[in-house]
């Protein structure tokens, strides 16, 4: 791929994150991957009746946001707050052709989402935020969110280019409505979709 590939770091992400996600993405898209800056998100995005961000929103407020430089690039969003796209409950990642923009969450992602101590921790601090601790994950389970964040990030910049899901086992474009989907999935593109990068 001959475009370069820009990080958007929206609030709070590990450092640690970052840097497995500039390694991963340009092993897999053979192309030179950096952090491009850091954004605040305005709290006008966030749905006080769902509690959520609202995912189309915030990738509209991104687009019209981007530098000539990531206007020309293609450009990956990184949110550590939960998301909505229309009537579906919650959204892994949305992604955009024009810009090439692709935003995706990491909460649920997380290894420990859906267990007690992790909504109760949302539930104590303000509406929308809540950042998220991987020092309390095992290696493991550090592991397992590293990678399912690789390949979500790499799933919607894969949308971002212009790939549709594909029906292929494992292909990074197979379509994704739980974490299972996600796990799934390898860390490359199958023949055919490669083929269209």
């Amino acid at each position: 791929m001959d475009e370069k590939i820009n990080i958007l770091v929206l609030n709070d992400i590990s450092r640690n994150i970052l840097r497995y996600l500039v390694k991963g993405l340009s092993c897999i898209f053979d192309t030179e991957t950096c952090i491009s800056r850091h954004l605040i998100i305005p709290t006008t995005l966030f749905n006080r009746d769902k509690k959520q961000y609202d995912g189309r929103k915030l990738l509209r407020f991104l687009t019209e946001n981007m530098t000539i430089k990531e206007v020309r690039s293609v450009n990956l969003a990184v949110f550590d707050r939960d998301i909505f796209s229309g009537s579906l409950e919650y959204a892994f990642g949305l992604s955009s052709a024009f810009p090439k923009i692709s935003v995706i969450s990491v909460l649920r992602l997380h290894p420990h989402f859906q267990e007690e101590y992790f909504a109760g921790g949302r539930e104590k601090r303000k509406a929308g935020r809540f950042p998220l601790f991987v020092q309390r994950l095992s290696n493991a389970e550090k592991a397992l969110y590293y990678d399912r964040i690789l390949k979500e990030a790499a799933h919607g910049i894969g949308h971002s280019l212009g790939l549709l899901h594909c029906s292929r086992m494992g292909c990074l474009m197979n379509p994704s409505g739980t974490v299972k989907d996600i796990d799934a999935r390898s860390k490359s593109f199958c023949i055919s979709c490669r083929g269209l990068l």
